[in-house]
């Protein structure tokens, strides 16, 4: 089987992108799809443009601490979030992933082991069922800290 080689249009694209859009400030504003399909030249549904936009926003978020959301803009382009929608967004995705990886152990879980049909898939059960629990006994403070930072504030009382 090949490697896969770099591809050196994706970073000359790239490369265009962080011209065109070297100022960006996490200040909520809209990248409409069509100004970038202008620039590139491509169509957002080809595969090529998704891999410079991915590109272009791990840049952006890694070297800039910008993120740009897609699903944010609803189809219309990428949104640059502001900081306050960037803490919004992060709870979302540790909520969903929370969600995600409860109903993975749950589903993991149901089958007895003498209803599988293989030793292979109980010895794989076993060994799925024993690493989310590592992982659980691992993170277990961080996922109480994140618990106890994704609660809204405590009201404070009413002065007399």
């Amino acid at each position: 089987m090949g490697q896969f080689q770099r591809n050196p249009r994706i970073d000359a694209d790239v490369e265009l992108l962080l011209g065109r859009f070297r100022d960006l400030i996490p200040d909520g504003r809209l990248i409409p799809h069509h100004e970038i399909e202008a620039l590139l030249k491509l169509r957002r549904t080809q595969s090529r443009y998704r891999s410079v936009t991915r590109k272009w926003r791990r840049l952006l978020l890694h070297e800039k601490r910008v993120f740009i959301d897609g699903r944010s803009a609803l189809g219309d382009g990428f949104i640059v979030l502001t900081p306050d929608d960037m803490i919004r967004y992060s709870n979302q995705r540790v909520r969903q992933v929370g969600r995600i990886l409860r109903k993975a152990i749950h589903v993991a879980s149901l089958p007895d082991p003498s209803e599988l049909k293989t030793s292979e898939m109980r010895t794989y059960q076993a060994r799925l069922l024993v690493a989310c629990e590592q992982v659980v006994a691992t993170h277990k403070h961080v996922l109480i800290d994140l618990t106890k930072a994704l609660q809204p504030p405590r009201q404070l009382p009413r002065g007399a």
